[in-house]
């Protein structure tokens, strides 16, 4: 009893002296707080007398250099000059008073401004006076009332913002005189308190005791039982002796019976892999040394048989008052089979990209060769198309069937491709300025002419387009409202068709919205989401009576999204459907016009027969570089239409033969080719260019590739332009006019 009695009259007395201690604390930070205020309205008066004084010595400098100028006198100049110095030394002084205060910097900063002014101007009216002569000027006058007056408007605002912070400040000194003495107070009255309450409740607390040191025991039990059942091998590691405790169970994932027993650091370090022995020391290190925030590694340790066994070990650390580590508690667990389905998975996923490359090569190949031939049947048909007055009636269905199926095929692979793109994520948009209502023009009259066929009304409303520009891919914008069209009037046997073109705002942002309703077979609502999967139709009875791949609306579904808009389907089923097309559109209004696809065709063909006519023969010619007779005849049609005179090579060596014996102003060069590839060739005419400094020839690659990256290879290498493959007449025209006006 005697050992409780000392110990609480000790800790009485400890606290007391707290409680002393901690009362002086309040008196001498509320004393200190106190005086920081009365500094802080001292230093407020200080600042209202400042500006008060620089108002006075601004209006002193004035009246000073006014009486100098009417008298000519020095002594006028030397009280101008006082009175100015004055007025630096106030500023300087403002500035470390209103040191604390941004708003009051700042103005203070257009005093200064609003007074360098005012010197100049008065200073450069004095330097006009001779001495002994009074002078009179008039100018500047409204110029240095003006200054002045803002010089009085700044110190007007500068007191008022003193005045209103000096009342400010009153009022806080004023309250915190008050809260000094009744935080005194109730620090008197609770320490006191405080005193009372610990007493009792240290004298409860050795009546606990006792009961609490058997809790404890049987807590230890417990935890201990615990440590048993878990499936966590434990370790404690006391770092300033380097013994640890483990658990039973942390050698039981290694494949020993042993009880829980106190070990050394050494037991743990030797059953480390050998590998993994100094990444494991290292990530302990940085952690006991504070470099990290968490310990947390896996590992390999070596299971009784042998065999290695991954696991993952965590721990925290305790560190004493100095920042040292002087205890680490963690635990271990087997994820042996967690890495070897890591492993597994690993696997599979390298082999879906082996895959997925074989299939982009794959891909890459089957384009050129069906691209290559498509090249030529399609451009064959397209120049008998034209002279279709010259062949027999008997073959204008031939023909028809030719382009019809050429262009199929072309889409077809088209699909296949921007398929392979979107999936890939090799998917690339172009942004350009455009003509939408051209545009919408251009796919009317190419579908009106399918709807024509099958004898169903096709009406378009795009009356809001009208001399806009749209900013976007025009290609990719294009080939989403044909599709969708196109699906409509393949769906349609009866009634008809209507494509509706509208602008909406919504969250401040616009919307360009096509909507294209058919009267056709119709869609049940729950295949609504069935008609936007790849490969996949509605009914299968529909994929047999209409065809498809079911390609169409997929691509166009992730090319909207893509460009972050989307397409939405309503429908009835034996009714018909509607599509709709959402695209954020950034339009623009223009005045110009352009002219139609034909009419732009025949303009280009027209502007490089004449630029052609200019050619000297020496300097004049064309070099087509093709392997593939079928693109050879195509391109010899387009060239002589145009009255170009071209040499034909088959290959890259007999390409770079010719043009080494002979200049050309462009090349038409093929990429796939035997003996030497077009990149290649071209790489080397641009070295002998370099080396010889022979002039640049143009060179236009003509690619049947149309995977991402193909294009823009084509640039590096050194061509100028690139042309997919099957070309597009007015694509063709277009680049070479360009090139043929810039060589």
């Amino acid at each position: 009893m005697n050992g409780v009695f000392i110990r609480n009259y000790v800790f009485f007395g400890v606290m007391l002296l707290c409680c002393v201690g901690t009362l002086g604390y309040f008196l001498v930070s509320g004393n200190n707080e106190l005086q920081r205020n009365a500094a802080l309205v001292n230093r407020t008066h200080a600042t209202i007398a400042e500006v008060e004084k620089v108002a006075g010595l601004v209006e002193g400098m004035v009246a000073a250099e006014r009486g100098y100028i009417i008298s000519a006198q020095e002594s006028s100049l030397k009280v101008y000059e006082a009175k100015k110095a004055s007025v630096s030394e106030s500023i300087a002084v403002l500035s470390e008073l209103t040191a604390d205060s941004q708003a009051q910097r700042s103005r203070l900063d257009e005093l200064r401004n609003y007074f360098v002014r005012l010197s100049s101007e008065l200073e450069a009216r004095s330097a006009a006076v001779q001495p002994g002569l009074p002078y009179l000027p008039l100018d500047g006058v409204e110029t240095i009332n003006g200054i002045r007056d803002n010089i009085t408007r700044i110190s007007g605002a500068m007191l008022g913002e003193a005045r209103e912070s000096l009342r400010t400040r009153a009022v806080a000194l004023e309250w915190q005189r008050a809260r000094y003495l009744d935080a005194l107070l109730i620090g008197i009255i609770a320490g006191t308190a405080l005193l009372l309450i610990l007493n009792g409740f240290l004298l409860r607390a050795q009546q606990k005791r006792s009961s609490v040191e058997a809790s404890l025991k049987d807590a230890e039990t417990r935890f201990a039982l615990a440590i048993e059942g878990t499936q966590d091998g434990i370790f404690d590691w006391d770092i300033t002796t380097n013994q640890v405790f483990y658990s039973r169970r942390f050698y039981q994932m290694l494949g020993y019976e042993k009880d829980a027993f106190y070990g050394t650091i050494k037991d743990l370090t030797d059953a480390v892999h050998p590998d993994d022995v100094e990444r494991v020391w290292s990530t302990i290190e940085r952690y006991l040394e504070g470099e990290t925030a968490e310990y947390a590694q896996d590992f390999r340790m070596r299971h009784s048989s042998g065999r290695w066994v991954w696991v993952q070990s965590r721990g925290k650390a305790i560190f004493d008052h100095n920042g040292r580590p002087v205890r680490m508690v963690g635990a271990h667990s087997d994820i042996s089979e967690t890495i070897r389905t890591q492993e597994r998975l690993l696997g599979e996923k390298q082999r879906a990209e082996e895959y997925s490359q074989a299939k982009t090569e794959f891909l890459a190949h089957m384009s050129h060769e069906i691209r290559t031939p498509l090249t030529a049947i399609s451009g064959i048909a397209e120049i008998l198309n034209k002279k279709i007055s010259e062949i027999d009636p008997r073959h204008h269905r031939l023909l028809s069937t030719l382009l019809t199926s050429s262009t199929s095929l072309k889409d077809l692979v088209n699909d296949v491709l921007d398929f392979s793109k979107i999936e890939s994520g090799d998917i690339e948009l172009s942004e350009e300025m455009f003509r939408l209502d051209i545009m919408l023009e251009e796919v009317v009259s190419m579908m009106a002419l399918k709807a024509n066929e099958k004898g169903i009304n096709f009406l378009c409303d795009f009356k809001v387009a009208a001399g806009r520009e749209l900013l976007g891919d025009r290609g990719r914008i294009r080939q989403i409202v044909v599709n969708l069209i196109g699906n409509a009037i393949k769906f349609t046997d009866s009634g008809g068709v209507s494509v509706h073109v509208d602008i909406e705002e919504r969250d401040q942002q616009t919307f360009l919205r096509a909507d294209v309703t058919d009267t056709g077979i119709g869609i049940a609502a729950e295949d609504f989401d069935l008609v936007f999967e790849r490969f996949k139709q509605a009914d299968s009875s529909v994929s047999r009576r209409y065809g498809g791949t079911g390609l169409g609306l997929s691509i166009s579904r992730n090319l909207a999204r893509i460009m972050g808009g989307d397409i939405f389907v309503s429908s009835t089923l034996g009714v018909g459907s509607t599509f709709s097309l959402v695209l954020p559109a950034h339009l623009m209004p223009v005045e110009d016009a352009r002219d139609t696809s034909d009419q732009v065709v025949e303009a280009l063909s027209g502007q490089i027969r004449q630029t052609l006519s200019r050619w000297t023969p020496e300097r004049g010619r064309i070099l087509v570089v093709d392997d593939y007779e079928g693109n050879i005849v195509v391109l010899g049609c387009l060239l002589d239409e145009l009255g170009a005179d071209y040499d034909v090579a088959r290959s890259g060596v007999e390409a770079l033969k010719k043009w080494q014996e002979a200049p050309y102003r462009l090349i038409l060069m093929d990429i796939q080719m035997p003996e030497m590839d077009g990149y290649t060739t071209v790489a080397e005419i641009r070295r002998e260019e370099a080396m010889s400094g022979r002039p640049r020839t143009a060179i236009v690659g003509m690619t049947a590739h149309a995977l991402a990256g193909d294009g823009e290879r084509c640039l590096e290498v050194g061509m100028d332009d690139y042309l997919p493959k099957p070309l597009v007449e007015a694509d063709f025209k277009r680049v070479l006019l360009r090139l043929l006006v810039e060589n």
